[in-house]
Order: C-alpha cells, then structure tokens, then sequence
C-alpha cells in the first residue's frame, strides 16, 4: 500500500489496456450487446464500459466500444472486420481506431496532468462459442497498434520555482493479449474479460512516455452481461 501511494504521489497514469468484449460474430444478422465494470491494476482505476457488435454480411462485421472512469476521462473505439466459423470454432479480425484519455490533479500541490491518445490498431481473435450445449465461450485475442499520445504535465509556479510545464507527443507501440470466458445461457452470459499491456516508446531509450512521470497500468479486468441476438440463427442451433 504504501509503494502503490508512492507510485500514485510521484506518477500520472497515461493509459490503461483497453477491454472491448470479443464478440465472436457467427453469422450475418447477429447483433451482440454487452455491458461490463472493470478495473485496471495494480493502482486501481474502475470504470464502466459497453461494446456493441453486429454481423453486416456473411462474413463482414462491426463494432463500437466505450467506457467511461468518471470526471477522470475515458475512451472509445469503432471497428471493421472479417470472421470465419467453422461449427463453434471462430476466427476474426478487425481493424480499428481509437481515442481516449485520463486526466488527474493534486489538490494540494495544484499539480494538472492530462493525457489525450489516439490509437489506430489491429486486432486478432478466436474462440469457441456456444460450446456446452450453447452455455459456454472462450476465446483469446491480440490487439497491436500505435499509440499517438499528448500529454501534459503541468506544475504551478510557487516561491521557490516558476510554472513547469513538460509535453510529449512521441508515439509509442502497444501489444495487447487478452483472454475472455463467458458462462450462462444460450443468449445471456456472465462474462470474465482479462487484458494485458505491454508500451514500447519509439525514442533512442525504447521507454514509453520517455521525459515524463507519467506510467501505464499493464493489467485491466472486468465482468459484465454480454446478450447474444443472434436474430438469424435456426431454432435450436447453437
């Protein structure tokens, strides 16, 4: 506990993995809601979060994701891709674009930091759905982009200093795992969602936000309800 205050006093959290539900799309029609609270570890930053994905066409798919922690800030994304099912085996892949951001002050030292980032990135997915008799999924994914953030970290002049005010804008590589598991019936699951990750900066020192205190929180969890519409389904499948 008192590393974790240590860390909070000195660092500013620029980002977080971002856990959008993998929806393992079947079929043309399908439409899939889900909504989930989540929290990013180790120093904590809960928040609220919905992913909607619908199958276009036969093999076409999109999807939206938002979450939001609070006057903290928050993030959302849309995305196309292709899937590919073979019984309750799934392939999918999506391409994507990001925007989000965290912003946090001390209020006895009058200290601001805000992160802005946009993030363009591609994302691989497979799974098994509707296994069980239909009451089980389970799949993994991996998301890999780039990360364009501003941030700005600002430190209010005193008796001693003048104003401090330090920027980066320099882009910074991400690699995202994720692993999810969702139990219930055929329609409406309970799901587990576990995101990893893992910054790479892109200047001589390979270290993310290089020239700043601001961090990352390598692990997010959530849980939530996920419906399946699955509207084009036969009676009895899946």
């Amino acid at each position: 506990m008192i590393l974790m205050a240590s860390v909070m006093m000195t660092s500013c959290i620029a980002y977080r993995p971002q856990v959008a539900e993998m929806p393992l799309i079947h079929e043309k029609g399908e439409l899939q809601l889900n909504g989930s609270v989540g929290l990013s570890a180790p120093l904590g930053d809960a928040y609220i979060g919905t992913t909607a994905s619908y199958g276009a066409t036969d093999w076409l798919a999109v999807q939206a994701h938002v979450n939001w922690n609070g006057y903290k800030g928050g993030y959302g994304h849309a995305a196309v891709g292709a899937f590919k099912a073979w019984d309750h085996a799934v392939l999918e892949g999506y391409i994507g674009y990001g925007f989000g951001g965290n912003k946090w002050k001390n209020e006895n030292t009058g200290r601001e930091f805000t992160s802005r980032y946009h993030l363009p990135f591609a994302q691989l997915e497979f799974g098994w759905a509707g296994i069980a008799n239909g009451h089980i999924d389970i799949g993994l994914g991996v998301k890999g982009g780039c990360l364009f953030p501003n941030l700005v970290d600002r430190k209010p002049a005193t008796e001693n200093h003048p104003e401090s005010i330090v920027r980066s804008t320099v882009p910074v590589a991400l690699l995202e795992p994720q692993f999810f598991f969702r139990a219930g019936g055929k329609h409406l699951k309970w799901t587990f969602n576990f995101g990893y990750s893992q910054l790479w900066g892109t200047g001589p020192d390979r270290e993310a936000f290089a020239g700043t205190n601001a961090i990352y929180m390598p692990f997010t969890i959530n849980m939530g309800i996920t419906y399946d519409f699955n509207v084009f389904a036969k009676k009895g499948e899946r």
